[in-house]
């Protein structure tokens, strides 16, 4: 048996612990985790999922479960029974949380997945059938069974619609968590029954304290976006920030006049399709609370900022960017899309 790293709360995570508390999502038995990327929403939902598996956390009324019990052994060495998780291919490999890619590994073919080039981004609709199998099954060990989802926003529509058959008619004692960014991705079908719960997100400043205890320096020169500490300490690590950097020079160059809109999407469709076109979602959220509520983009300031623009035209390319995620998660021309939403932004100037 493989020993498996325990997962641990993040400072800026105890609020919201303190306000869901251990026992919290046994009053209903779905709950929807949500929050800006990068804050530790997979860490969060692994804590949370051993908190309802753990035997001694509802008995003797523990804030956090017990590490000690049958329970909490196996969960932490990702061979608990009654633990389901639910993810695509890319989150099981490349997932933060290695002990949920090990309960992933359980409905996913990883010989085969291994070998791709790719794997896919995309929940299926046998992974949702298997669950519902092993759900109306009896549960193992502890009473209870937990299914876990992520990213949630990523099951395509017969997913969707057999995940919604049992959520409506849950067997006794089963928990579910799914836990997205996107929640609006959802069917409203599915939001409707959970409970939605949205997680905190540090301020700039604690989540640069915490990226320079890591060891990490943050170069002074970088813009900084609406991202989340864990999310920042891995762009820093891998390089990529420095390519968002570019992505923003970029856009505000064609805002601008100074940047030609289809060379710069023949530039960005270099880059992964979802992550880019998550990326431009972003973006536009970021000029939205600019103007409708004077949030200031961490950006703002760089060489240019539109001084007026028409609002109800982001809102429109923000909506198209939106079709564009669903598309890409089948076929989509990446540069033709991304051509049209830099002239949409430029045409909001």
């Amino acid at each position: 048996m493989t020993e498996q790293a325990s997962v641990s709360l993040f400072p800026w995570q105890q609020d919201d612990w303190s306000r869901l508390g251990s026992n919290h999502l046994q009053k209903h038995h779905a709950m929807l985790l949500t929050g800006l990327d990068g804050i530790g929403k997979r860490e969060f939902a692994c804590l949370l999922a051993q908190s309802i598996i753990c035997s001694r956390t509802a008995n003797e009324s523990l804030d956090q479960p017990c590490g000690e019990c049958q329970d909490c052994r196996l969960f932490e060495a990702g061979t608990h029974p009654d633990v389901h998780v639910i993810a695509s291919e890319r989150e099981a490999l490349e997932g933060r949380v290695a002990l949920l890619g090990e309960y992933a590994n359980r409905y996913q073919d990883a010989a085969a997945r291994d070998k791709k080039a790719n794997p896919s981004q995309v929940i299926p609709v046998d992974q949702i059938r298997q669950l519902i199998d092993r759900f109306y099954q009896a549960s193992h060990i502890s009473g209870r069974r937990l299914a876990l989802i992520l990213p949630a926003d990523r099951m395509n529509v017969n997913a969707s619609n057999a995940l919604l058959k049992v959520l409506e008619e849950p067997p006794e004692n089963a928990y579910f968590l799914l836990v997205t960014a996107n929640p609006s991705a959802l069917p409203a079908t599915i939001r409707s029954r959970c409970i939605l719960e949205r997680l905190s997100e540090p301020a700039i400043e604690e989540s640069l304290s915490w990226i320079q205890q890591q060891g990490t320096v943050f170069p002074e020169n970088l813009l900084l976006e609406r991202s989340g500490p864990l999310d920042l300490l891995a762009q820093l690590e891998s390089g990529t920030l420095e390519q968002k950097n570019q992505n923003i020079r970029g856009v505000l160059g064609v805002l601008d006049g100074r940047t030609d809109a289809v060379e710069l999407a023949s530039q960005m469709s270099k880059q992964d399709s979802s992550e880019i076109l998550n990326w431009f979602q972003q973006f536009c959220a970021d000029l939205i609370r600019w103007y409708c509520v004077g949030q200031v983009p961490g950006w703002q300031g760089i060489e240019y900022v539109p001084s007026s623009m028409n609002i109800m035209r982001v809102y429109a390319v923000y909506d198209k960017i939106s079709t564009y995620r669903r598309l890409a998660r089948e076929q989509l021309n990446g540069q033709l899309a991304l051509e049209e939403i830099l002239i949409s932004l430029r045409r909001a100037v």
